[in-house]
């Protein structure tokens, strides 16, 4: 066999030249060839250099993901949350005592009864609050005495326990949620 000083590539004894740099083969015996054939034996440290340097690697990547996650979490939290302005509490408001008759030996003149202003129901709801709905008052089946139904433009029918109209379109209550309609989606109240 024959062997290029240069780059030490193998020839056989046929050649003169290398093929690579043109340099002139040199004849090796067998017993300098064997060392140079013979497949070495690897080392396991690169290896398990690698594969310690990857787990170290990913490790490393999965805390930063975590810990860099965790404020823009928080202020997700944080800018999602409104805070309501607290709700007054109603106060209980005592009846009037009513006037019992007292017997008196000269006869005095009764007080009339002042007239009570009856409280305003407004049912235009138009501007949205913190504050709770009402949805008590007079509604049209709380004055015809009976259960309204809402005919539908798209051919439906619902069944209410009490519906009103305002400006914004037709309001309903059922098994106590209060739902508002459009004026275009009604198309007839009815009393059953």
């Amino acid at each position: 066999m024959k062997r290029c000083p240069q780059c030490l590539f193998l020839y056989p004894d046929s050649d003169e030249k290398c093929d690579f740099d043109q340099t002139v083969l040199e004849v090796v015996d067998d017993s300098a060839l064997e060392p140079a054939t013979r497949p070495k034996k690897r080392s396991l440290a690169v290896p398990v250099a690698a594969a310690i340097a990857l787990i170290l690697g990913v490790v490393a990547v999965t805390v930063y993901y975590t810990f860099s996650q965790q404020p823009q979490k928080a202020s997700a939290v944080t800018e999602n949350t409104v805070s309501l302005p607290p709700t007054p509490t109603p106060t209980a408001v005592a009846p009037s005592p009513s006037p019992s008759p007292v017997s008196s030996p000269s006869p005095s003149p009764t007080p009339s009864p002042t007239p009570k202003a009856s409280p305003s129901i407004s049912t235009a709801h138009t501007r949205a609050t913190s504050d709770p709905v009402s949805t008590s008052g007079p509604g049209i089946g709380t004055r015809q005495g009976g259960k309204p139904v809402i005919l539908l433009a798209s051919g439906g029918k619902i069944d209410a326990d009490e519906v009103w109209r305002t400006k914004d379109g037709v309001w309903y209550r059922r098994n106590g949620i209060v739902t508002l309609l459009k004026r275009g989606q009604v198309k007839n109240i009815v009393t059953r």
